[in-house]
């Protein structure tokens, strides 16, 4: 057996086919056979009528499916790299196939800069380029707006989520690669110390395939209607058929021939229908050939389809990984999770200095007002107070607010950062504010005063 890719003969080894998907059996008995979901996204394409009724119609439009998926995967490793079971959120954008480089809101990224590793600089092993969304789609390196716009989109959230600029890279599928439904196809790959580069996302033009695969195989239009601005006039030649003739010729068959008649085209020896698998000539003396200018109102096109994928399980590790941290404060080891406060999962420690005088409350009502603030925040009162602070940045919880007994005198609490262990004063009346700034990068605690 010879290698389809280099040719070289594959010596003693059995090649067989081996199925990715796991199979099941449906209920009690053998006798309906199910898969595991390989993805997530057949199923929004199953529901595409519905999700088309939902949007009354109109195009572009979209659908987001959380959940599992599962593939038989020969060697699962690399912890939570490779996954039998594991969690996927995809996106699927319908749009016009001749809109693709129309997006209502690409203006929001046209001057978002990033690299981009393009297939033609991985063949000349060349480092990624820095561009940005425009000048990708203006010179045919993304193909489309649509597409530039979801990699700059998953770019920015990342980031925002405590991804590393310099160890997140977008890469093109180079031509041998790529899926074979897919006109373009971009991975969002994300340095590991462990695993060297690991794709993260991918985010790929995926046409019209799948829709007409569920057409073809279900036997039903996933078609949407486009409604022209104003009626075209178009040229049509059409069949009418000498009902009187066929009917009394045809009898129980005439009906099907006429609506047979109405789809076919009109040859100079008659026309052969198909009715019932039964081919049937029609010769020319039975029907007239009209030719006529009619108004076409609209066309039912298949509509592309655009797909960011994300490997939430990967993102996780990834986010663990770089958030983990080791340095020494007050001469001792020092252990922190350096989570972006958008994903900490708390984002706020709140501590009475001392569990009597009245503090414990006051840290209690404070804890509450930054609950109705929407902020995750946490009441800690065990320990000493460099304990409690080892604690929650061990956690990776970014602030922490301190109660003591200035609070009383002037109503004001210390406010700690995680990361430069600096500490400010700040008005307690104004600390849900702040804080909720802090959190959404609107504010940096190097500006308090």
């Amino acid at each position: 057996c010879k290698c389809l890719a280099c040719e070289e003969v594959l010596g003693g080894v059995e090649v067989f086919g081996f199925n990715l998907m796991f199979k099941t059996s449906i209920g009690p008995g053998t006798q309906r056979t199910g898969y595991l979901r390989p993805e997530t996204a057949q199923g929004m394409f199953v529901d595409f009528a519905r999700l088309l009724r939902f949007y009354r119609d109109k195009l572009p439009f979209g659908a987001v499916q959380i959940g599992k998926s599962y593939r038989n995967e020969i060697s699962p490793r690399q912890g939570m790299i490779r996954l039998r079971e594991f969690t996927q959120a995809e996106a699927e954008i319908f749009v016009h196939p001749d809109e693709k480089n129309r997006h209502p809101r690409f203006q929001r990224y046209a001057n978002y800069s990033m690299p981009l590793l393009t297939f033609v600089q991985q063949q000349k092993c060349e480092d990624a380029v820095t561009m940005t969304m425009q000048e990708a789609v203006t010179q045919d390196v993304i193909a489309n707006q649509y597409l530039a716009y979801y990699v700059a989109l998953t770019h920015e959230m990342l980031v925002s989520i405590g991804i590393k600029p310099e160890r997140l890279r977008f890469r093109q599928h180079l031509p041998d690669e790529r899926a074979h439904y897919a006109t373009d196809c971009w991975d969002a790959e994300i340095k590991s110390d462990r695993f060297g580069w690991v794709e993260t996302v991918g985010l790929a033009d995926r046409t019209n395939y799948d829709l007409n695969a569920h057409a073809e195989a279900s036997g039903t239009p996933m078609t949407v209607f486009i409604q022209y601005a104003e009626p075209r006039k178009v040229p049509r030649r059409r069949i009418v058929p000498n009902m009187g003739v066929l009917g009394k010729q045809y009898r129980d068959k005439a009906k099907k021939i006429f609506a047979a008649l109405a789809e076919s085209i009109p040859e100079k020896n008659g026309v052969d229908v198909d009715v019932d698998g039964e081919i049937i000539h029609i010769p020319p003396d039975l029907y007239e050939v009209k030719d006529e200018i009619v108004d076409i109102r609209g066309e039912d096109i298949v509509p592309h389809v655009v797909e960011p994928s994300y490997g939430i399980d990967r993102m996780c590790y990834a986010v663990l990984e770089q958030a983990y941290d080791e340095d020494e404060a007050d001469g001792e080891k020092r252990t922190v999770m350096r989570f972006s406060p958008k994903v900490a999962p708390v984002q706020v420690a709140v501590f009475p200095l001392m569990t009597r005088d009245g503090l414990d409350t006051i840290a209690d009502t404070i804890t509450k007002s930054l609950h109705k603030k929407g902020l995750l925040a946490e009441y800690d009162d065990s320990g000493a107070i460099g304990r409690r602070y080892r604690r929650q940045d061990e956690i990776g919880t970014p602030f922490a607010v301190t109660v003591d007994y200035d609070t009383k005198e002037n109503n004001t609490v210390t406010l700690r950062d995680r990361d430069s262990m600096k500490q400010v004063r700040i008005a307690i009346d104004k600390l849900p504010e702040t804080l909720a700034a802090l959190v959404e990068g609107d504010a940096k605690f190097a500006e308090l005063k």
